[in-house]
């Protein structure tokens, strides 16, 4: 009759797994926690943070804000308001601000890119000196890419084929070119130097319709460099004499390949070109 009896064993192990898969008591599980996320939020800027920042007027900011709520968010909600405020005017002359606001700072933008460009490779070489130049062309991805291999041997072979031709300096601008009606003069000066760029100035102004943009190094600020016009005999300026010149920031591409070392300096220009010194 034994053989007709069931085996225990496989009964035995299907109640170890069924005590197995019951819950455990709660002092025996692990405590869960919420994990606190954090990040930052950037929430809208104020209407006089814009205008500040930007250099507009509360009712410039108030009109951009009109216009980005109804049509310039499909558009423009990448534009700062300065661009935005230019494409949508429709008054030459406002329009004309609005330009030359976004250009200088566009040109500030760029100055201090490249100022950090600059620090940068100058920390770079104090710290590793002249290294080798790299050849990306060694790197496995290159070497699996016909394409490339095809365009630098073709590039190679037209650098190749071009006849060497001799490259000729610019000319140097005339040493000294008379004034005319229209001209414009871009005048460098320095705190310390008051007789020799005041009477730089006093040259330039009795021709009418010549403009002077006036280049401050050294100052502190634009307000530095009004306080140093007002000294001196450039403090007794009639309104159109003060009307033709306008202070500037210090710009070096202005005076680009240009000795700078002794103020004053002196570029003339003529329908936007460099047509001499003074």
């Amino acid at each position: 009759m034994n053989h007709f009896m069931t085996p225990r064993k496989p009964l035995i192990g299907l109640l170890w797994l069924s005590v197995a898969s019951l819950p455990l008591p709660l002092s025996a599980q692990s405590t869960l926690s919420a994990t606190t996320i954090e990040h930052t939020q950037f929430g809208a800027a104020s209407d006089q943070a814009l205008a500040a920042h930007w250099k507009l007027s509360p009712q410039e900011i108030a009109g951009y804000r009109r216009y980005m709520k109804l049509e310039g968010r499909y558009f423009y909600a990448h534009l700062d308001p300065v661009m935005v405020l230019g494409i949508i005017e429709t008054d030459p002359v406002q329009r004309a601000r609005y330009a030359g606001l976004y250009l200088e700072a566009e040109r500030e933008r760029i100055q201090e890119q490249t100022r950090f460009a600059n620090l940068v490779a100058s920390v770079q070489l104090k710290r590793y000196g002249l290294e080798a130049p790299v050849d990306f062309s060694i790197l496995p991805q290159v070497a699996n890419s016909p394409g490339y291999q095809a365009a630098r041997a073709g590039h190679g072979a037209a650098q190749a084929g071009l006849p060497v031709r001799p490259v000729t300096p610019a000319a140097a601008p005339a040493e000294s070119v008379a004034l005319h009606a229209g001209d414009r003069v871009d005048l460098l000066v320095e705190p310390g130097c008051e007789t020799a760029c005041y009477d730089k100035i006093q040259s330039v102004l009795p021709v009418a319709g010549v403009k002077i943009r006036l280049y401050g190094r050294k100052f502190d600020d634009e307000k530095a460099l009004v306080a140093w016009l007002e000294r001196g005999p450039l403090g007794r300026l009639n309104a159109d004499a003060r009307g033709r010149i306008e202070p500037r920031r210090f710009d070096p591409l202005i005076f680009s390949g240009v000795d700078i070392s002794h103020p004053p300096v002196t570029l003339l220009r003529r329908n936007g070109a460099v047509v001499g010194t003074l």
